[in-house]
């Protein structure tokens, strides 16, 4: 649980493709809740989605981003930046692109850096 709780420490390329996966499914499920109770409709005819539907959105938002904000800062971290870097997807396309491959794809740092010790040690 510490991986969705805590900002403090580094962690690699795995353990942040891991927490990804388990978000997305925690998502789903959650959504698939909420859609059961009907929070989650839309309007077939005018395709407007229902007043339930926003505040699910909402609580989907809330019960995900700081296990989210977490997991990438933590992988920043492991590349020896501040998780400050996560503002970095606020740019439309090329933020999304840039944190998948910066968090995704590139290795962190190799031994101690100002974050702690290698994961990877």
């Amino acid at each position: 649980m510490e991986l969705f709780l805590s900002l403090n420490g580094r962690i690699g390329r795995g353990k942040w493709w891991l927490g990804v996966v388990l978000l997305i499914v925690a998502q789903l499920i959650l959504m698939a809740i909420l859609g059961s109770a009907g929070m989650m409709s839309i309007d077939p005819v005018t395709l407007q989605p229902s007043s339930g539907y926003w505040i699910s959105m909402i609580i989907l938002l809330l019960v995900t981003l700081w296990p989210s904000i977490c997991i990438y800062g933590k992988r920043y971290h492991d590349r020896n930046k501040s998780a400050w870097w996560i503002m970095i997807a606020f740019i439309p396309l090329i933020g999304a692109i840039w944190m998948i491959v910066e968090c995704g794809f590139l290795r962190g740092t190799e031994g101690s850096n100002d974050y702690g010790s290698d994961p990877l040690a």
